[in-house]
């Protein structure tokens, strides 16, 4: 009887030093994609990149780098050692010292791959899903199929060659198999156990392997074989398929339970022996016959006897970033959609509601003046965090809501918190003050706050803006020459100009007198903006949801993925003491230089 054991290595990943303006820092803790080379290493595709381990060291690629995109689905490796990485947005190569993206074919550009497969002529081949069907690439031309093609249907989850060079292709309705000229449909009138397949691997002896979400189905070429929990097998959910030197089979499941079948005898690997927290994403096995899990929550190492996960540590919580702030030590701290981090340059430290947050939904972050760290979330209120204890702050103690889309701190140390839906509150340390449209507030759902050098409190909300002053309020709203009423963000410049960042008419900017509007007629990336701020020697730094944007009174100049940004949707930007500026993205944090 063998003894199972499990172990959880924690592991820092080595950011690879290129020459590069930007530098990206991501959450790799979801492993969608392994492939092992000839040399033994393996290739992790993740949520925030990809990562190579030789056994000791892990190294991270992301878009700064030279990787199209950061969400990685799929990875293979072809004859000549060259990594092929399909993403959220399109294919790329890695040759060992260089990346190169595939952009010539509208097919895949900017949409999903579903499945790499790689033909002994060497010609690539990309599943897509979002209708777009099969593209084949054989390193000039490009050529594409769908349903009008033969293809059962255009949203494919997996794609495989089998040893006689036939493609099979599964999709969220069956299966496809091309040899080259003839298209085959199988599906569940044809014998199969499931329309919605997941994934297709093949054996050495040709047959080929489908699993569904109602269990696996095997075909020889003539007869279709089921298996499903009533055989044996852990879930019918099986998400990943691997096969061993030994043809074991090994199915990952939706549930985390895995299953091994030797052609006779079912063995169930459950996740209280295994640790596997989530399911099942991928399943590879290395040239020692071990067995590489990818999972929700990092990659688990079977090797016959103990059960080795690796999970990063000293990363980002989480990739999609609502608000960041830097304290008077210069540590940098980013709220997410899954908790604060914070970083001081080497060390990451997390938090959650389980040390403290009473919602890890986090819209807004700042400093005060104590180096106190003050945050609004979703459903838990407003927190703050004096270093050592988070205290919160309701509707209980005087908050109107407790959903807090943002916030800012004015010189007396008052704090101001928007809220959606109930207006605006003020916090002085001790008494509340609640303000909304009964007060004079032009609309209750407040998106952005900004504070001028007179103290004014300018207020952007989904109704217009509005300002206080000593004197009461002013609102100001498209019939004045604001763009959209819709306002996202709010920034004051040096001369005391505001910029008013909108949903989808671009950036007014108004002077106390005169209205001016800019948008993608004059050099934006998009004109639904973000969030917005300005540097030490007045440039306008845009964030979009297709890219980052510069202006410097005269000209724009924008950033994408393409140029290293971890993601083109930029949420939040703060600028340090140094000139650095730290993008919140929604696919985690971009530092440029």
């Amino acid at each position: 009887m063998k003894v199972l054991t499990s172990l959880i290595l924690l592991f820092c990943v080595l950011n690879v030093a290129y020459p590069q303006h930007f530098t990206n820092y991501t959450n790799t803790d979801i492993f969608q994609a392994i492939a092992i080379d000839s040399a033994g290493n393996k290739w992790f595709g993740t949520n925030g990149g990809v990562l190579k381990f030789d056994g000791t060291t892990w190294t991270k690629y992301t878009t700064a780098d030279g990787l199209i995109q950061n969400q990685v689905t799929n990875i293979i490796i072809d004859n000549k050692g060259v990594i092929w990485c399909g993403t959220n947005g399109g294919v790329s190569k890695f040759d060992g010292t260089k990346w190169n993206t595939l952009l010539n074919n509208n097919l895949i550009a900017n949409f999903g791959i579903t499945g790499v497969a790689i033909d002994k002529q060497g010609n690539a081949w990309f599943g897509t899903m979002q209708e777009r069907g099969l593209a084949k690439y054989d390193g000039v031309k490009w050529n594409t199929y769908t349903e009008d093609s033969g293809l059962v249907e255009n949203n494919i989850k997996s794609v495989i060659v089998d040893n006689n060079g036939v493609k099979w292709i599964g999709t969220t309705n069956g299966v496809s198999k091309f040899d080259g000229k003839k298209w085959t449909t199988y599906n569940k009138e044809s014998g199969m156990i499931g329309n919605r397949i997941n994934i297709v691997v093949v054996d050495k002896e040709n047959n080929i392997w489908f699993g569904t979400n109602n269990g696996v189905s095997e075909f020889d070429g003539t007869n279709w074989t089921g298996y499903t929990a009533e055989n044996g097998l852990a879930n019918d959910r099986v998400t990943a398929i691997a096969i061993d030197k030994k043809e074991n089979k090994w199915f990952g499941t939706y549930t985390g339970e895995i299953s091994k079948f030797d052609g006779i005898n079912w063995t169930t690997f459950k996740p209280e022996t295994t640790s596997i927290n989530g399911k099942i994403l991928t399943i590879a096995i290395d040239n020692k016959g071990n067995e590489w899990f990818g999972t929700n929550d990092g990659t688990i190492m079977y090797d016959g006897t103990r059960w080795i996960k690796y999970k990063p540590v000293d990363s980002l919580v989480y990739n999609n970033i609502k608000g960041i702030a830097i304290d008077k030590n210069g540590n940098k701290w980013f709220g997410t959609d899954n908790g604060v981090s914070m970083f001081d340059g080497t060390k990451w430290i997390n938090y959650s509601t389980v040390n403290g947050l009473t919602d890890n939904q986090i819209w807004a972050i700042a400093t005060d003046a104590q180096n106190n760290i003050w945050v609004g979330t979703m459903k838990g209120g407003a927190l703050k965090f004096d270093g050592t204890k988070w205290t919160n702050y309701s509707t209980v103690d005087g908050l109107a809501y407790s959903y807090v889309r943002a916030l800012a701190i004015d010189k007396k140390g008052n704090k101001w918190f928007c809220t959606w839906g109930k207006g605006v509150s003020k916090f002085d340390g001790t008494k509340w003050t609640n303000y909304s449209t009964a007060n004079g507030l032009i609309g209750n759902e407040v998106i952005a706050v900004s504070i001028d050098k007179n103290g004014n409190k300018w207020f952007g909300t989904l109704s217009g803006v509005s300002m206080l002053d000593s004197t009461g309020w002013k609102r100001y709203t498209t019939e004045n020459g604001l763009t959209n009423n819709r306002v996202t963000s709010i920034v004051v410049d040096s001369l005391g100009n505001k910029w008013f960042g909108t949903f989808f008419n671009g950036i007014s900017k108004f002077d106390g007198k005169i209205w001016t509007t800019y948008s993608t007629a004059n050099g934006l990336p998009d004109n639904h903006i973000q969030t917005m701020a300005i540097d030490k020697t007045g440039n306008l730094w845009v964030g979009t949801t297709n890219g980052l944007s510069k202006f410097d009174g005269k000209n724009w100049v924008n950033y994408t993925t393409a140029n290293g940004l971890a993601n083109n949707c930029i949420n939040t930007i703060m600028i340090d003491a140094k000139g650095n500026k730290w993008l919140g993205t929604a696919g985690g944090v971009s530092r440029l230089r």
